[in-house]
């Protein structure tokens, strides 16, 4: 997983002249929704992922608790999508890559269907064909480890 890999990111795409160069205030965006991404998105879906792959079935009121904050998380960030592309900046940014990466553990299509702003965004950024061959070269590497 990428939760912790936000502050990783971000110093690379600094140090590699991408992180918005030029442009504080969006720097400041892209740095703000990283961070967004992996400690107030991800803790409720990947809880949420995580008690799906491993309980059976007794753990109901600890799945409605997850559900609810999950809810909460998505409900503001669909609001924040209502007139946007992209999370930080008008551009595709390094805290696309971690927040479409946060969205992407999202099995539950009930869960994401009230969200269609987010569902669109998380469609939008995981087709694009950079992230393909990432994705297919992360795997590979996994698979023959």
């Amino acid at each position: 997983m990428l939760s912790e890999s936000a502050a990783i990111l971000v110093y690379l795409a600094k140090k590699s002249g991408r992180l918005i160069p030029g442009d504080r205030a969006g720097e400041a965006q892209v740095v703000r929704w990283c961070f967004a991404a992996m400690y107030s998105v991800e803790p409720p879906l990947l809880s949420l992922l995580v008690l799906d792959w491993t309980a059976d079935g007794s753990c109901g009121k600890h799945r409605e608790f997850l559900i609810g904050w999950a809810n909460r998380v998505l409900t503001n960030l669909e609001r924040w999508f209502a007139d946007r592309d992209f999370v930080a900046t008008k551009g595709f940014t390094v805290a696309d890559i971690l927040m479409a990466h946060v969205l992407s553990g999202i099995k539950d299509e009930g869960l994401i269907g009230p969200y269609p702003e987010i569902a669109s965004y998380r469609d939008r950024c995981l087709a694009r064909p950079a992230w393909k061959r990432t994705i297919e070269a992360y795997c590979a590497r996994v698979e023959a480890g």
